[in-house]
């Protein structure tokens, strides 16, 4: 599938300007879906250790790629959305060392310091939430 990939980067305006540019020719539909995706967009690119990206596919979905500027090492989130643009979901590759005690410790650390961050921002009730309207298990 082809994609496209595009820098956001300026004034809250400018980044707002140019995502409304980046998706004039998607349907109504997905137009409408991705408002919430887009305000997230200018809300990450206001954060200077942040390198923002809009991605769009010739299906006409976006998504969202992440990337801290100050770790050249550190692999991008992606940030997708659900078909009505209420949810996004977060993916996140990062190959960690654990060649070693000292490295293995890191690795742990990461992984509870992200799960507890997770956790703190009661993000599992907001999912829970939307299964509920939609009748899914949640």
């Amino acid at each position: 599938m082809t994609a496209r990939k595009d820098l956001l980067s300026g004034s809250s305006d400018e980044v707002s300007a140019r995502l409304e540019e980046l998706s004039q020719g998607l349907s109504q539909n997905e137009y409408a879906a991705g408002i919430r995706l887009r305000l997230l967009a200018v809300e990450l690119a206001n954060r200077p250790n942040l390198k923002v990206s809009m991605v769009t596919y010739e299906n006409e979905s976006q998504e969202l790629e992440v990337k801290f500027t100050d770790d050249p090492h550190c692999e991008p989130i992606i940030i997708d959305r659900d078909t009505v643009g209420e949810n996004c979901q977060i993916t996140w590759d990062r190959w960690l060392s654990i060649s070693n005690d000292r490295d293995i410790k890191t690795a742990s650390d990461m992984v509870a310091g992200v799960l507890n961050t997770c956790a703190r921002l009661v993000a599992r009730p907001i999912y829970a939430q939307s299964c509920i309207r939609r009748g899914l298990p949640g």
